[in-house]
């Protein structure tokens, strides 16, 4: 494996449509295989139907700001890992830490799943994960 400043630049491409809007560019930058996915920070959430992936992509104020991914590539799949801050259409925004895997299809690199967290200190996800099950 190697660094790879393609599988970044993917990402940040990621982010930075996503938080312009731009549907249109929603195909090049995500992977149409079945086996795509997002995991978001709420309990449960799961996304594999295209059109919730795109959602995101056309929900007017969600916006996604990044730091610089660190990222890697292994033949035709890459991985990056990065932080910053989820905006929601309200304008508030959260700190999220984000993992992607991207695969290389039609000559360019393709988000397959991302996960996206918020980091919660250990001592207090015991009584979170309580009060969301209650």
């Amino acid at each position: 494996m190697r660094e790879s400043s393609a599988v970044g630049d993917a990402l940040v491409q990621f982010a930075d449509r996503l938080s312009a809007g731009d549907v249109d560019s929603f195909d090049r930058l995500v992977s149409s295989d079945p086996a795509t996915c997002i995991v978001g920070t709420a309990p449960g959430e799961v996304v594999t139907e295209r059109a919730a992936l795109r959602f995101g992509f056309e929900t007017e104020g969600v916006r996604l700001e990044i730091d610089s991914p660190r990222a890697y590539e292994e033949g035709s799949v890459g991985w990056a890992l990065t932080a910053g801050t989820l905006f929601f259409p309200d304008g508030s925004g959260i700190p999220v830490r984000l993992s992607a895997v991207l695969h290389q299809q039609e000559d360019r690199w393709k988000l397959v799943h991302a996960h996206f967290s918020v980091g919660v200190p250990d001592e207090e996800v015991v009584t979170l994960t309580k009060s969301w099950s209650s």
